[in-house]
């Protein structure tokens, strides 16, 4: 991987820094882009202090111009693109009788148009350049198992799952692998600002996960990393939990 250049969108997020930290550390050039322009610019300034080679650029995920205008200056930068790694999303709450039209569409547009947008300029780059290339969208367990009062997350995120399995079939030809990582419950900053307004929730969670604790964003990075490398030249098109287990819990009983 030594040499090559990912786009991480969402990349200032929890998940998000992580893997431009992970790429850095392998010898990875990574576009850190994000709606939040100044925390891209840190993760950026971070990663370049550890060694690594890092831009930050503020993007819109739903603009098609914002998108083609963050994949340009990454080619301009880098001179290639070889990685997508999709993190960009949001977590809205609420019941569908009570979940406006604004908010499903802003669901919708960041999750999974702003997939579309990505790959498709991502796509016809990699095509170009003829060496292959890797596309992983950030979907979640929730798109296996519906989770109420996520009445637009949770369709976006199976959705994600649907076009990592179409470009998977459309871009094979090309050695262009596409697929999806589903995290469970990841233990990232947001996560825990909720933890600390709602103390009980973390230990209601962790009543229903095996594996009895959350991930590590580091842990969901090392995932996209094997996702990324040649080691997974023949895994395209699918899935993958990366849960402690949680989606195999059935009718577990709750964790003492």
């Amino acid at each position: 991987m030594q040499g090559k250049v990912a786009i991480v969108t969402g990349g200032a997020g929890g998940i998000g820094s992580a893997v431009s930290r992970a790429f850095a550390d392998v010898g990875v050039g990574v576009t850190v882009a994000d709606v939040d322009a100044p925390r891209a610019d840190e993760i950026a300034d971070d990663v370049s202090s550890r060694g690594g080679r890092a831009i930050g650029i503020e993007v819109e995920v739903t603009c098609e111009d914002s998108v083609e205008e963050a994949v340009q200056r990454t080619v301009d930068h880098f001179g290639r693109v070889d990685f997508l790694v999709h993190c960009a999303g949001n977590n809205i709450r609420a019941p569908v009788l009570e979940l406006a039209a604004e908010d499903w569409s802003r669901a919708l547009n960041t999750h999974l148009t702003g997939a579309f947008l990505f790959s498709k300029a991502v796509g016809k780059r990699l095509v170009e350049q003829g060496e292959g290339g890797r596309v992983v969208f950030m979907s979640s367990v929730a798109a296996r198992a519906p989770v109420p009062e996520r009445g637009a997350y949770t369709p976006a995120k199976a959705g994600l799952i649907g076009l990592a399995g179409v470009l998977s079939l459309e871009w094979a030809e090309y050695g262009i692998n596409v697929n999806a990582v589903c995290p469970g419950m990841v233990l990232t900053p947001m996560t825990e600002m909720v933890y600390k307004r709602e103390p009980m929730l973390q230990a209601q969670r962790l009543k229903r996960m095996p594996a009895g604790r959350e991930a590590y964003p580091e842990e969901v990075a090392d995932l996209v990393m094997f996702l990324c490398s040649e080691k997974s030249a023949h895994i395209s098109g699918t899935a993958i939990p990366i849960d402690g287990a949680f989606l195999n819990n059935g009718f577990m009983l709750e964790r003492e």
